[in-house]
């Protein structure tokens, strides 16, 4: 059984929202798929899937923007096997209670886009032989509107999670309000570029310890203001990621040693092939000490494999040291833009300069 979803017509948006809700948790309660024509669906509260083999697909990236309260736009249950969610935006909205670049939702915990998966549940493998799916799937946090922000884009605690072509972006460029002249007009005169404290999120991706087993192939995590991704979990996998540093931070980025891709310290078995990560740091000369992070000590002992990893200076100031760890190469002053530094492996053993 499937319910068509159709965005609500109403002018305001509070009832609209709340009409959005309704509608589609309703068809969800029941047990049916939703199929998302194309449109923006505000919601007043996250989208609770409940129902093993439920599916959620979006045709022409029907667009969720999620609850003011800082609740994920979804929220996959734990032990809920086979769910998949497909062909989705999932946008960020104005948290309430939020001033001074400071979030006070009344919420004790973090915000995000989509949660799969509860933390108070610690036993919560997934189903190898009927795995969750992520396909299609992009978030995004600004573009349409600056003063929006979440913490993480998606946040996965279940295991057996498959992903493939996921775009979690924070907006490196806004709308123009009406008379606004552009803040950067040498790079752009039709947008706004981003400035520190707009389109606020923290990371991209976060995979929690107790969700083993994800993979994904095709992910690409932009301009987050701390980690890109931070994956927590054993025998992780990710096949072709994309990662550029955020334009705007200051020198607290690399001060607080921030990571294009991070592997938890208590991770014992991760894998990763083809890993680009590229600065492009346009207000302030900052210089991040490496791009990859992994649990360094008895390396022979644990599964953490690397392969294919790059670093490039796009354009603009600072760089990035190293690569892995801080071992391999990183520009120099008389580097050119837009040359490639390259690490075999998780040891950066046979690496590559100009």
């Amino acid at each position: 059984r499937v319910k068509l979803g159709v965005p609500s017509n109403s002018t305001d948006p509070t009832e609209a929202a709340g009409q959005n809700h309704e509608n589609l948790q309703k068809a969800l309660d029941e047990g049916k798929d939703l199929v998302l024509s194309p449109g923006i669906y505000p919601v007043s509260d996250s989208l609770n899937v409940k129902h093993a083999n439920q599916v959620i697909l979006g045709l022409g990236y029907a667009t969720l923007v999620a609850p003011r309260d800082g609740s994920p736009c979804i929220l996959v249950h734990p032990r809920v096997p086979g769910v998949r969610i497909a062909g989705i935006m999932l946008e960020a909205s104005k948290q309430k209670g939020k001033t001074n670049s400071r979030r006070t939702t009344s919420s004790s915990s973090s915000s995000s886009l989509l949660q799969w998966g509860n933390p108070a549940v610690d036993d919560d493998p997934g189903d190898a032989r009927n795995p969750g799916v992520l396909s299609d799937v992009y978030a995004r946090v600004g573009g349409v509107h600056r003063d929006v922000s979440t913490d993480v884009m998606i946040r996965l605690h279940s295991g057996n999670v498959y992903g493939d072509n996921l775009w979690l972006w924070r907006a490196d460029h806004v709308q123009l309000r009406p008379k606004e002249e552009p803040n950067f007009p040498q790079i752009s005169s039709k947008y706004r570029q981003t400035e520190r404290g707009e389109c606020e999120v923290k990371n991209g991706l976060v995979v929690e310890a107790g969700a083993s087993n994800v993979t994904i192939v095709g992910l690409a995590v932009e301009h987050a203001t701390e980690d890109q991704t931070v994956w927590n979990g054993e025998y992780g996998q990710v096949y072709f990621y994309q990662s550029e540093f955020p334009y705007d931070v200051d020198h607290s980025f690399a001060d607080n040693k921030f990571a294009g891709y991070r592997v938890g310290p208590n991770v014992q078995n991760h894998k990763a092939v083809g890993l680009g990560i590229y600065s492009n740091f346009r207000d302030y000369d900052v210089e991040v000490g490496t791009a990859v992070v992994h649990p360094a000590e008895d390396i022979g002992s644990r599964g953490i494999q690397l392969r294919n990893i790059f670093t490039v200076k796009l354009d603009n100031k600072g760089k990035i040291s190293s690569i892995v760890n801080g071992r391999g190469p990183g520009p120099t002053v008389d580097s050119k833009n837009g040359h490639p530094y390259r690490c075999l492996n998780e040891t950066c053993l046979g690496s590559e300069g100009e």
